[in-house]
């Protein structure tokens, strides 16, 4: 976990402080956000000192398909443990300003209290908490501090740890996806052994098959075949 802090506050600190000093001298509220791995968005808290409340919410793209009371449900179903004082605003495609925002309970009853003009698409939804802020100074019960984790650690809990970000399902393949297999020429086809085959590849040889067994050629195979003379035609010694 780490603080959300723009480019321009990551390079002049400054810049930073004086923005804090002047929201609260005209607002009387302090602002700062939470980046959390494996959240849907940043969790933003929003310390309204004159109001006596701390708000917390994050914000999620809504889903790119389908109509906008199914993006809707969509929200709904992953809050269904969620409070039901839970604020959701929904924001359409190409608008400015503020969106359509009403308590969980309500969008539960009727999804279609979020959308004030159908032919428009949904492009986000804000999720927003709000709980009483401590008035009291240092740390303990009642503490402001202490309102401020308690109220982080709620909103977590309870709604930031339910959400995930939408996902568009895989595209299925159709017959103009899939490219003709062209046929290979026999004139290709090959079945010689190849240096890249297993030995395990090669079957033995047929007992049944007569193949004249192969002699690799002697020292005097250079001389010809001569066959050995019949014994009555050596010539008899002497001592014969």
């Amino acid at each position: 976990m780490t603080p959300a802090f723009s480019r321009r506050e990551v390079s002049d600190p400054d810049s930073r402080m004086n923005a804090l000093v002047n929201q609260l001298a005209s607002s009387g509220g302090l602002t700062g956000g939470l980046r959390i791995p494996g959240a849907v968005g940043v969790l933003h808290v929003t310390a309204d000192l004159r109001a006596g409340q701390i708000i917390c919410h994050v914000d999620a793209d809504a889903p790119r398909e389908g109509r906008s009371t199914a993006r809707v449900n969509w929200l709904v179903r992953q809050l269904r443990n969620a409070p039901e004082d839970i604020r959701i605003e929904a924001f359409t495609m190409y608008a400015r300003g503020t969106g359509t925002a009403e308590l969980l309970h309500r969008v539960r009853e009727n999804p279609m209290i979020l959308i004030t003009d159908p032919t428009k698409d949904l492009r986000s939804f804000r999720v927003a908490q709000t709980s009483a802020a401590g008035t009291k100074r240092g740390t303990g019960r009642g503490a402001f501090i202490d309102s401020v984790l308690a109220a982080v650690d709620s909103f977590y809990e309870q709604v930031i740890q339910t959400l995930r970000p939408w996902v568009a399902p895989p595209k299925m393949r159709t017959p103009e996806d899939t490219a003709p297999v062209e046929p290979v020429s026999p004139t290709l086809i090959s079945t010689a052994p190849s240096s890249q085959d297993s030995p395990d590849d090669f079957e033995p040889p047929d007992a049944d098959h007569d193949d004249t067994e192969f002699h690799p050629p002697g020292p005097d195979s250079d001389r010809g075949h001569q066959d050995p003379l019949p014994r009555e035609d050596i010539p008899s010694t002497a001592d014969d």
